[in-house]
């Protein structure tokens, strides 16, 4: 399960145990070196979970990675058209995507500009994983971009000795369905290729009418590697395709909708000349992503393991939007071509079992164009012949490097007490460079430099096997996002808008038996200048925020599982947190009336000594029960299994005033997993699997945004919402062969 590290390191340790051939040992070794130098070890003073190849099967093919990390401690999802096929965000202990960087095989992969990683790009992810790490909080230093909230490290499917093959095909509520299919040659030379060298496949279709009207998405996903896999080095190249096409959902549902279609939409809507009400058709977001990375690791000699690994991202799509303003109604097409390369080199020396030392060295470049498209024949568009707009870009140059060392002192002879001492250094040189205009015709142009440097340090006891006690303290730090600093051009205000710093405190305990698995961590976030957003929205959806000096994230986490009988698995989670920004002045958009709506000044400002970070709910929980009924037998359901999910979300605030105008209510999801395979001596394993969520049909919505503004004739201050209702109930089967 998601939720426990605990679980995950017990697993692998069984199934290491219950390898019998040194091969496979040995390419998992190699295929392991990038990643074991930038995940956290299970003796690290950090919290964090594993998620394994069994929990990512658990979830419905169709829905984004984040579903399947919905089970960590202080996880909330959010799905846009209501399904988790589209569009979805993963928040981490009230942290955002931005705040949480993605990294695969070693290497972030979010946005460079945004800082935000766009899952519905990565169809079909978890098919290709064969586990993701999760730390909360700063965590450990990893290439690239600071973490701030969380680490999401992801880590492609192990290198396979032996040959195999996999199909699937899923389907189920809004027309929803999933086609895979997969192969793989092996490395032990026993087929065709040489020994060492393997190739492996596997492509994955996604279709959906969505929950919300016009919500639909078309998405495929490929993923190829080449490995050539020797005693002492390994190289690997991977190359993974990630095409969707959505329908636009980003604008929500406004607040009177709620009880009477909770699936409209209104992207795309307009009032034709004879006065009915119309959806223009073509209101779609497309986007294209080719991942190359190209992976060497080496052991030199038996204390010394080094590798490198270059990253190329090349993206490239558009979004179509109609517009009804007075002026005239438009249509435009708003396009972006980037592309992103990086390279990582690290190092690690171990010294036996009392500790190591890895040296990690990065460097990235960003280029990104953003330009547009706009046509004023709506009956006809023609976006051929359609003038440009605006354009501009974005270059990035980011450098980085860490050096982390952890040593052992053992305080007994049989070395079950000991204290381990972790310390960890980054030091970060970020170069952005803007230019050009944005699509009210303002210049973008700027430049600026950031220098950041994180240390962080933390100690591990272990007075008795199986326990833990730790305690850190990391720091973090940040540049503003693209959005950040464009809205701060517009608004003059540059000189205002300064990078964010984080001091994260963490303190824990862990015991790790054999049938119990118990632990509680402590954490207090301390930021300095946190970006939080205002309420208000851009044209895209990206959050508009400004810096406030004083905030914090404080909380407890407590993790447990229990296997009282081989039948029966108890595990669950709760997060219980407080969230609060001090001295927080919003400044609210001030109009003359709200027929005109012509600006006026000055703003209208609100002053807060005290209140709730958006988006923060104080209890977060999870619960998790699987039964294998037949698990003792010998017969065809040995290995059926149950498992039902239980996922509360305490209540929220969706703007930073903490009024409780604008809450979302609290809501309680229920999820059923049944699977039973189907072995057989030849043909390979056929596995029946049906996924039910929401099964209770409860009408809840995980997330909303507002904004509010001003009018001078009325003084009064007028809201706009919008909500993203989730769906009710709605279920999957799939059918699986694996051989």
């Amino acid at each position: 399960m998601k939720k426990f590290v605990f679980t995950g390191l017990l697993l692998a340790s069984l199934s290491l145990a219950a390898q019998d051939h040194t091969h496979t040992q040995e390419v998992r070794n190699l295929d392991s070196i990038v990643i074991v130098a930038t995940q956290a070890a299970k003796d690290s003073p950090v919290a964090y979970s594993r998620v394994t190849r069994e929990d990512l099967i658990r979830t419905a093919p169709t829905q984004n990675l984040p579903f399947a990390l919905a089970l960590t401690p202080g996880a909330v999802v959010v799905g846009e058209n209501g399904t988790g096929s589209g569009y979805t965000y993963l928040r981490i202990r009230g942290s955002e995507g931005a705040r949480i960087q993605v990294n695969l095989n070693g290497i972030a992969i979010n946005d460079a500009e945004s800082q935000e990683i766009f899952w519905v790009n990565l169809p079909a992810l978890s098919g290709f994983l064969e586990n993701v790490q999760v730390q909360r909080g700063v965590g450990t230093s990893v290439n690239g971009s600071g973490a701030f909230g969380a680490t999401v490290n992801m880590r492609t499917s192990y290198v396979n000795p032996a040959p195999y093959a996999q199909i699937q095909a899923s389907y189920g509520s809004f027309n929803t369905w999933n086609f895979a299919v997969g192969a793989g040659t092996g490395t032990d030379g026993k087929q065709v290729l040489p020994e060492g060298l393997g190739v492996d496949i596997r492509y994955a279709h996604n279709c959906t009418d969505g929950y919300i009207d016009r919500g639909h998405g078309t998405m495929h996903s490929l993923f190829g590697r080449v490995s050539w896999i020797r005693p002492k080095y390994a190289l690997k190249l991977y190359y993974i395709y990630g095409e969707q096409h959505t329908g636009i959902t980003w604008l929500g549902i406004p607040r009177s909708q709620l009880l009477v279609n909770r699936r409209y939409n209104p992207a795309g809507e307009y009032t034709d000349a004879a006065g009915n009400l119309r959806y223009y058709p073509n209101e779609t977001d497309n986007y294209i992503q080719h991942h190359i990375q190209l992976n060497h690791s080496q052991y030199l000699g038996s204390r010394f393991s080094w590798s490198n690994t270059f990253h190329m991202t090349k993206g490239d799509g558009y979004y179509e939007n109609y517009k009804q303003k007075k002026s005239g109604d438009y249509i435009v097409r708003r396009s972006m071509d980037n592309l992103y390369a990086a390279f990582s080199s690290l190092g690690t020396w171990t010294f036996g079992s009392a500790g190591e030392v890895i040296l990690g060295l990065n460097y990235s470049f960003y280029d990104g164009q953003h330009f547009g498209l706009r046509t004023y024949d709506v009956a006809n568009p023609n976006f051929a012949s359609a003038p440009e707009y605006y354009r501009n870009l974005g270059v990035k140059h980011d450098g980085s490097s860490f050096l982390k060392g952890s040593y052992s002192v053992p305080l007994s002879a049989s070395g079950d007490r000991t204290v381990r001492f972790f310390a960890d250094m980054q030091y970060r040189f970020v170069s952005l460079r803007m230019d050009g205009v944005d699509t009210d015709g303002i210049s973008m142009a700027h430049q600026a430099p950031w220098h950041f440097f994180n240390p962080k340090a933390g100690v591990t006891f272990v007075p008795a096997k199986d326990h833990q006690l730790y305690a850190s303290a990391y720091t973090g730090s940040r540049e503003p996002s693209r959005s950040d600093i464009k809205e701060s051009i517009k608004a003059g205000r540059t000189a205002e808008l300064f990078p964010e710093k984080m001091l994260d405190f963490e303190g824990g305990y862990r015991y790790t038996g054999s049938r119990l698995l118990v632990g509680v961590n402590l954490y207090a976030m301390e930021y300095k200048n946190q970006l939080v957003p205002t309420g208000k929205l851009s044209d895209t959806g990206y959050e508009i925020k400004e810096n406030v000096p004083v905030s914090y994230r404080r909380g407890v986490e407590i993790e447990a599982g229990w296997q009282p009988i081989p039948q029966l698995r108890l595990e669950g989670n709760v997060c219980l947190s407080t969230n609060k920004i001090k001295d927080l002045t919003l400044y609210l958009d001030t109009y003359d009336n709200s027929a005109s709506w012509n600006p006026a000044s000055p703003q209208v400002t609100e002053y807060y000594e005290l209140t709730d970070l958006v988006y923060s709910p104080s209890v977060i929980g999870v619960a998790q029960v699987g039964y294998k009924p037949f698990v003792a037998s010998a017969g065809l359901f040995r290995n059926m299994e149950a498992v039902f999910t239980a996922r509360f979300v305490g209540k929220q605030y969706f703007d930073n005033t903490g009024s409780p105008e604008r809450t979302l209510q609290p809501y309680q999801v229920l999820g059923l997993t049944l699977s039973q395979p189907f072995a057989t001596r030849r043909a390979g394993t056929f596995t029946v699997t049906v996924f039910a969520d929401n099964l209770l049909n409860k009408h809840y919505c995980a997330g909303a945004w507002a904004y509010r503004a001003a009018f001078r004739d009325t003084g009064t201050v007028e809201v706009t919402e919008g909500f993203f209702p989730q769906a009710g109930f709605q279920a999957m089967v799939k059918l699986g062969w694996e051989w």
